[in-house]
């Protein structure tokens, strides 16, 4: 599979890998709140994107500085994700 080679592409990619239920819940929490998803959501993103490994079409196209680190790219991706969720209805409850 080829990395993504833009946010909106990341995102994408990342919507279609997340379960309906996966995306309510990040759907749900707060925007202050999403650094929590650094190490598990945020760790799945720098390894499976290649933010590790070289993906420089993605780290240029979300960064204009000489370096950006990976840590910051997959808080971006998460982020732009939570917005993209937002522009969602919520999902109904499911008893």
């Amino acid at each position: 599979m080829t990395w993504p080679r833009n946010v909106d592409k990341a995102v994408k990619r990342l919507l279609e890998t997340l379960s309906a239920e996966e995306q309510e819940k990040i759907r749900v929490i707060p925007e202050d709140d999403l650094a929590g998803l650094h190490f598990g959501l945020g760790l799945w993103i720098r390894n499976e994107f290649g933010l590790w490994r070289g993906n420089r079409a993605l780290s240029d196209s979300m960064c204009k500085e000489i370096y950006c680190h990976p840590d910051d790219l997959s808080g971006r991706i998460i982020r732009a994700t939570w917005y993209q969720l937002q522009q969602q209805p919520a999902t109904p409850e499911v008893p």
